[in-house]
Parts: structure tokens; C-alpha cells; sequence
């Protein structure tokens, strides 16, 4: 009677063994057949001047808060760096000299925003 309860435990274990193998098989054979990519996606290439929400002009490293959102001015000095001040908005330009590290002047708009 022992014998037989060692022998039915034993092919038990084998049946285990043989069945968490071939889930970790076939698990593994899954993972190497994928693909990773090394490729990002750009959504927006030109940027949104006035893309960050505020509150008040503290909030705003650049510019001022108006209607809600960053990178409004009166002046240029307003804009702390950020282009001149065009038509009410900060990253306007004339020169790349304007721009200070927001990329260069093109269609007279710095081609990089801090928001």
C-alpha cells in the first residue's frame, strides 16, 4: 500500500514538473518572438505658446498668466528670456539672438516654448 501511494505521488510530481515546463516554455517562446521599438512619435512639433494653466503670474516662469494660461505680456520684459513680447505673446522674434536657448527665430517665433 505504501508503495503504491509513493509511486502515485511521484508521477504526481513528474505530471507537475512536465506541465510548469511547458507553461514556462511556451511563455518564454511568446517573449522572444517580440518586436521593441526604438522609434518615438511626435505629436506636436510646433509649440503651443500658451499651453501651460495658471492662476496668477507666479505661476508662470515665462510671461504672464492671462485668461488662464502662461506666456501672455505687455512688454518684453514680461517674457523673462522668452523671445518679445508680439501682439500679446511671448516668443516673438526678430533675430535668433531673441530666442535664448527656445531654439532659433523662424517666421518670427522662437521655435521652442517652455511649455
Amino acid at each position: 500500500m505504501k508503495i503504491k501511494l509513493f509511486i502515485t505521488g511521484v508521477l504526481s510530481l513528474v505530471f507537475l514538473l512536465v506541465g510548469v515546463h511547458q507553461f514556462a516554455y511556451a511563455n518564454h517562446a511568446t517573449v522572444s518572438n517580440a518586436q521593441v521599438s526604438d522609434q518615438i512619435t511626435i505629436v506636436n512639433e510646433s509649440p503651443d505658446p500658451m499651453a501651460r494653466k495658471c492662476s496668477f503670474n507666479s505661476d508662470c516662469p515665462h510671461g504672464l498668466c492671462k485668461s488662464g494660461q502662461c506666456g501672455g505680456c505687455s512688454f518684453n520684459s514680461d517674457c523673462k528670456g522668452w523671445g518679445t513680447c508680439k501682439s500679446g505673446q511671448c516668443g516673438g522674434c526678430s533675430f535668433n539672438s531673441e530666442c535664448k536657448g527656445f531654439g532659433d527665430c523662424s517666421s518670427g517665433k522662437c521655435t521652442k516654448s517652455p511649455y
